[in-house]
């Protein structure tokens, strides 16, 4: 019984953690360190003692490999530039508060590891949805790449994937500029070398800045209740060569 109000209450502290640190990342694009502190504090007390209610030897080796294996992998992308720092520590407060969960439909019990692929997979929505818009533009025959016809197919059709066309994107916040103009205006691809900054001017080719903590929050509540998007995928995956066979 212990152990299951032990869970409840992990699995709140973690949640209402990435919550709060969603919404602040989404209303400031920054999240203060000190806003991990308590919860990572109450995160390390709490698993202590469900290790301490339901001890074994293997359930700590498994906690302490989770802990270590998805935290270095989380900072490791961030001291690569993938992305940056609240999401690494959102990942690291994960796993210290709830190392080792495995739902039904789950390849393994690390929940920090699961919800980085998790939010890794559900941030591929965006590039999507954008796709979709462009697409409806160039449906309802808006020219969307006037002044870049001399641009390539392919670099039209990332652009296509990963921005929009915006009519009036002066002082528009939280808005990555995707073109350059060096007496021809170009795309600009280099995602770590775009500056997050007002634009100061209209008709431009942009990206939104929309954090990856908010898919990894997404990733972590998906995993919680419903399981691994990647086991969905392998079992899909596996059921269709099985039809084929």
């Amino acid at each position: 019984m212990l152990q299951e109000y032990l869970l409840i209450a992990r699995i709140s502290l973690v949640s209402a953690t990435l919550l709060y640190t969603s919404y602040l990342d989404w209303k400031y694009r920054e999240v203060d360190d000190k806003t991990w502190i308590i919860p990572g504090v109450l995160a390390i007390v709490l698993t202590m003692l469900d290790l301490a209610h339901g001890w074994s030897i293997d359930k700590l080796f498994l906690s302490i490999l989770s802990i270590g294996f998805s935290s270095g992998l989380a900072f490791g992308f961030y001291l690569l530039g993938l992305y940056g720092g609240a999401d690494a520590k959102a990942i690291l407060i994960i796993s210290l508060g709830l190392p080792l969960h495995q739902p039904d439909r789950s390849l393994h019990p690390f929940t920090g590891l699961a919800t980085l692929t998790n939010g890794l997979i559900f941030s591929l929505i965006l590039p999507l949805t954008i796709l979709i818009y462009n697409l409806t533009q160039l449906i309802k025959k808006r020219d969307i790449f006037e002044g870049f016809h001399h641009e390539s197919t392919i670099r039209k059709f990332f652009a296509l994937m990963f921005g929009v066309r915006l009519k009036n994107a002066r002082n528009r916040k939280f808005w990555f500029l995707m073109e350059e103009a060096d007496h021809t205006r170009r795309f600009k691809f280099g995602l770590f070398s775009l500056e997050l900054s007002e634009i100061d001017r209209d008709d431009v080719w942009a990206t939104p800045g929309i954090p990856l903590l908010i898919f990894i929050t997404a990733g972590f509540l998906y995993y919680i209740f419903i399981g691994d998007v990647s086991y969905t995928f392998f079992r899909t995956l596996l059921q269709i060569l099985n039809l084929r066979t």
